[in-house]
């Protein structure tokens, strides 16, 4: 009766939770309500939104709650369905290894979007851990003896890379013989790298040439365009924008001196043109993108020039530390 009883309980509380909420929902849920201990499943939370939204997910280290340990994740997903609607999820591989009744809390998921900024939690949602039965009329076994095994490529893999290793260095000493034998140089001199700036405006200047949003490549338009703006946020300002989303960048922007207030708002508005294009399939004005190719231009126009200021005025300050220390070294003389 009282297991009966639990799995009711369990049934009524467990599932995804999905709660509506303006034009999106967001839950939390497991794969099965019932599993054996030891056993792992999926603890998956979700998001579906009308549009595209930014999404941060709590963010799990060993366990969810006590007695349900993580053993990986989490693994991040996102697509479009054939209604339109934006599915973002984050799994979890989770186990336990006691019996018993776990209930998961709720917890916060951040949606953001141009027109708010939400918290919401989740309902909290619950599983049980069983364990297998032992028949004690049988008494004890013996261990069963090892099966044996085939040689697998893991074995032999060590003795594999140690020949490979030998023919490299084989190789190796018989290049550096022919090079000594013909009086080349061992290595050929890099060439030094373009600066930053440079690299941006070449790329940009490309990207004007072949005229790609006048022969209907929108999208890739806005691509190379975005992609060519964070390469060289990276380089120049150190802002790893590659990895970022379009928010988590326009976020590192604004803690960035070098950057000014009217640049800021110039490119929030190329990231979010370039986002209604690359996820909701926006058609821009004609005007529109060739504004949005001079936004590019100027912002890396004007950073390259704050960065060269604020260059000279380092500079110009060390050596005025260094004039002073050489006076009051002069004056203890």
């Amino acid at each position: 009766m009282r297991l009966k009883l639990r799995l009711f309980i369990v049934s009524l509380i467990v599932g995804m939770g999905l709660v509506k909420g303006q034009n999106l929902e967001y839950g939390v849920g497991v794969d099965t309500n019932y599993m054996m201990i030891g056993d792992q499943q999926h603890l998956t939370f979700r998001v579906r939104s009308d549009v595209p939204v930014q999404v941060v997910f709590p963010l799990l280290k060993d366990t969810v709650t006590a007695g349900v340990e993580i053993i990986s994740g989490p693994v991040r997903d996102s697509l479009q369905g054939k209604d339109g609607k934006w599915l973002i999820e984050e799994k979890y591989v989770i186990t336990a290894f006691d019996t018993g009744v776990y209930v998961i809390p709720a917890m916060p998921i951040t949606v953001e979007d141009k027109s708010y900024n939400n918290v919401l939690r989740t309902d909290p949602i619950a599983f049980m851990v069983n364990t297998y039965k032992v028949d004690e009329q049988q008494g004890i076994n013996d261990i069963v003896a090892p099966y044996p095994m085939p040689v697998t490529f893991l074995e032999v893999l060590p003795t594999i890379l140690l020949v490979l290793v030998g023919v490299v260095v084989l190789a190796l000493i018989v290049w550096f013989v022919i090079r000594r034998r013909k009086e080349k140089p061992l290595f050929r001199r890099e060439e030094p790298a373009i600066p930053p700036y440079v690299r941006a405006i070449q790329a940009l200047d490309g990207l004007k040439a072949e005229k790609l949003w006048q022969e209907g490549k929108v999208k890739e338009y806005y691509t190379r365009l975005t992609d060519t703006v964070r390469e060289y946020l990276n380089g120049e300002l150190g802002i790893g924008a590659m990895e970022q989303t379009s928010f988590e960048t326009l976020m590192a922007v604004e803690n960035c001196a070098r950057v000014n207030a009217e640049d800021r708002e110039k490119l929030a508005d190329l990231f979010q043109t370039a986002d209604f294009v690359k996820f909701a399939k926006a058609t821009p004005l004609p005007d529109e993108n060739t504004r949005n190719l001079n936004i590019a231009y100027e912002f890396i126009q004007h950073t390259n020039q704050n960065v060269k200021e604020l260059q000279q005025k380092e500079e110009i300050q060390q050596l005025e530390a260094l004039e002073e220390e050489q006076q009051e070294t002069m004056g203890t003389l």
